[in-house]
């Protein structure tokens, strides 16, 4: 439970009321839930479509069938599953539409399953449906030791596509067994400079990004002819464990300068890029399924070529800490609970 909004000491283990189960709908008993950086806003107070505390969040799981309600066919008790859900999915049991169920290949841990759905669902909306990506382009995902990072690495090498990714140093060799063909320190290094480099000033088809305004106008300047942003969150809006009015001023006051200007629409023309934004969970509200983003990775799950990669597993009660991990950027991967 976020039990109020603050730092990771807020998070507490309360027993609630079972989920019920109505027409169409799949009961899971959870094995693990995966955490997302909109979990660790939404526990500061700086994520506007979580639930009013107290609450539980999570937006995906992995287990068992506990039970079905009338008119389930797909699924049965006792089947490894996993799912998407609109929150309550860090929980022992959470209820969920039947439409939003996956059956869990075999060769995959829970764990590995939970780090799927979000991640993976977040890469192919950006990278394929809008992005538009094709073998032999140049893309560059930032935070590419992070779990999306990971997913959408592993989505692009699929498609043939050469791929650059900033992470700190000690995460480069991490990062290149996941396919990055040239992975930059953002520490130490100015990314866009470094992609000029290793381009030869031509700069990348693709930009995947969720770091927020201060590199949008960046990226933006690195497209070639062609080349389409894709903005997929603000994580500089928060710094550390708790929340930072200053930083999210900041960057609120950052936005409508950093890629596309009130003032830049026949320049976009005259420059051939395109900008999109995308919000997993507005897209989810709007076609009331992740199917189109999914669907057409469930054969890579099932063969191996997509390997969900899991940084750590911590339990309900080492809630706090898992939140800590994710603050600290300790993770290559994702970060996952287990009841």
């Amino acid at each position: 439970m976020i039990t109020e909004h603050g730092g990771p000491e807020v998070l507490e283990v309360q027993e609630r009321p079972d989920p019920p189960v109505g027409p169409g709908e799949v009961r899971i008993a959870v094995k693990a839930a995966g955490i997302n950086f909109a979990d660790t806003l939404a526990r500061t107070g700086l994520y506007r479509d979580a639930p009013k505390v107290p609450c539980v969040v999570g937006y995906e799981v992995a287990g068992e069938v506990e039970s079905v309600g009338e008119g389930v066919s797909s699924v049965e008790p006792g089947e490894r599953v996993l799912a998407g859900t609109r929150f309550n999915g860090q929980a022992e049991l959470v209820t969920v539409r039947e439409n939003l169920v996956y059956k869990l290949p075999e060769r995959l841990s829970f764990e590995e399953g939970a780090a799927f759905p979000v991640n993976y669902a977040t890469a192919q909306a950006g990278l394929v449906v809008m992005g538009g990506l094709e073998a032999g382009e140049r893309v560059l995902i930032h935070a590419a030791a992070g779990g999306v990072g990971i997913s959408a690495t592993q989505v692009a090498k699929r498609i043939g596509a050469e791929v650059f990714g900033t992470a700190s140093a000690s995460k480069h060799d991490a990062i290149r067994a996941q396919g990055v063909d040239h992975a930059i320190d953002y520490r130490s290094q100015d990314f866009a400079q470094e992609v000029r480099r290793l381009t030869r000033g031509e700069g990348v088809d693709v930009v995947f990004d969720a770091l927020g305004p201060s590199s949008f106008r960046k990226d933006y300047a690195l497209l070639r002819q062609g080349g389409r942003l894709i903005m997929y969150g603000a994580s500089e809006v928060q710094t550390g464990e708790r929340r930072s009015v200053t930083a999210a001023l900041r960057t609120l006051a950052k936005s409508p300068f950093s890629s596309m200007p009130w003032w830049k629409g026949l320049g976009l023309m005259n420059e051939n890029k395109g900008v999109f934004g995308l919000n997993m969970l507005a897209w989810w509200d709007a076609e009331g399924s992740l199917d189109r983003v999914i669907g057409p990775l469930i054969s890579g799950l099932q063969n191996g070529e997509l390997r969900p990669t899991v940084a750590a597993a911590f339990s309900f009660d080492q809630a706090s800490d898992a939140h800590r991990f994710i603050a600290q950027r300790r993770n290559i991967g994702k970060v996952v609970l287990v009841p």
